[in-house]
């Protein structure tokens, strides 16, 4: 873990066991760099860190505030962690449908920038929150920075893998929203019924250096997934 999000964790440690509550103001940049004794960059990063999360708001000219919590069981769309950071307290398991590296259609490879030869893990795999259905995923893995994937890793959390095993640090995300109606499959892996509403969405996940290595669209369950967007002015 970077120093940055070292210091961005015990923030969030003081804001959890209530020593900073919302609308409270926290120490100016300066007093936490002398308070961590790091230098400024590693501070604002570590802020810049908690704003993405809704945790706390910058004022500028006014100072650093702390935001109200986030409902639970709400999925942060702001954040680039997966289902299992981001639903902290919650069991989060998942159901391997099919695992197997594939040539991806044009638009994947286009997507994950890929040469012509190239293949792709490909994952689709049912997630549970608590038990529940939580949404489908088809996932593509990019084998330029996913090295190897197999149905343990798969049934797991495959960014704490990611992060944990294979030492890349996740940095952004695209995501494109869809309203739809579930099909006759997506509704029997979900659950639902066919002509069901959707949510669905494409995501392209990238490293910090901006390499793209996850292209996956994923479909949730109208009744058991809920959303959070902590916007910034």
């Amino acid at each position: 873990m970077l120093k940055y999000e070292l210091i961005a964790e015990r923030i969030e440690e003081l804001i959890e066991n209530g020593q900073y509550e919302a609308g409270d103001k926290l120490p100016s940049v300066e007093i936490l760099r002398s308070e961590f004794n790091v230098s400024k960059s590693t501070i604002i990063n570590a802020l810049k860190s908690l704003e993405k999360e809704g945790l706390i708001y910058q004022a500028r000219g006014s100072g650093i505030y702390v935001r109200n919590p986030k409902r639970d069981g709400y999925l942060n769309l702001f954040t680039a962690d997966g289902f299992s950071d981001d639903l902290k307290g919650h069991d989060v398991t998942s159901k391997v449908l099919k695992i197997a590296e594939i040539k991806p259609e044009e638009h994947i490879k286009t997507q994950l920038k890929l040469q012509d030869n190239e293949t792709v893990y490909y994952v689709e795999r049912i997630r549970y929150v608590d038990g529940k259905v939580f949404c489908i995923e088809t996932s593509y893995f990019s084998k330029n920075v996913v090295l190897y994937m197999n149905e343990e890793i798969a049934n797991g959390s495959i960014f704490d893998y990611v992060e944990n095993n294979l030492k890349v640090k996740v940095g952004f995300t695209d995501i494109y929203f869809k309203i739809d109606k579930l099909s006759a499959s997506d509704a029997g892996h979900l659950q639902l019924n066919e002509g069901d509403p959707s949510l669905e969405y494409e995501q392209i996940f990238y490293t910090s250096t901006g390499i793209p290595f996850d292209y996956s669209k994923i479909i949730f369950h109208y009744e058991n997934s809920r959303f959070y967007i902590p916007s910034v002015k």
